[in-house]
């Protein structure tokens, strides 16, 4: 003998319908997750040297401590650099490295015999690059964070 299943009247399936709306609703605007989890804010700045704007070049940014925070950074275009949100920084403190080789001065660099390569002239003393002294603290917030950079 077959199951026949009796035909529920529409009124009783709408209280579930509306029931359903709201749920659909808060997993609609709250999304699969947070776009933004390690709190990264987007840094922005001016760079000048011997107090010129540094035409080109690239600005890196390091955790102090590897563990936590993101290593990060940009070029240099005019004196000015943009991180947006998704190259920015979370919270935390930073070494900065800033970099402006000479593109019309090269340099043979030592290295394994066979091994010669020459690189540009770096613009900028090695005290704000190879062996830094810069440093960055990012505080919690949120919106555009200004790092602005005075190199002599």
């Amino acid at each position: 003998m077959p199951v026949r299943f009796a035909k529920l009247p529409l009124v009783l399936h709408r209280p579930y319908a509306l029931l359903a709306l709201p749920l659909l609703s808060v997993i609609a605007l709250t999304g699969c997750g947070e776009p933004n989890p390690l709190g990264r804010r987007p840094i922005h700045g001016q760079i000048s040297f011997q107090g010129k704007p540094v035409d080109y070049g690239s600005i890196q940014f390091a955790p102090e401590d590897p563990q936590h925070g993101v290593s990060s950074g940009t070029m240099i275009d005019n004196g000015s650099y943009t991180m947006t949100l998704s190259q920015g920084l979370p919270p935390g403190s930073y070494s900065v490295m800033i970099s402006a080789p000479d593109r019309g001065k090269i340099e043979k660099v030592e290295g394994p015999p066979g091994d010669e390569r020459t690189l540009a002239v770096e613009r900028i003393p090695a005290k704000y690059n190879l062996k830094t002294t810069l440093k960055l603290e990012v505080p919690k917030g949120r919106g555009q964070h200004t790092a602005n950079f005075e190199l002599q």
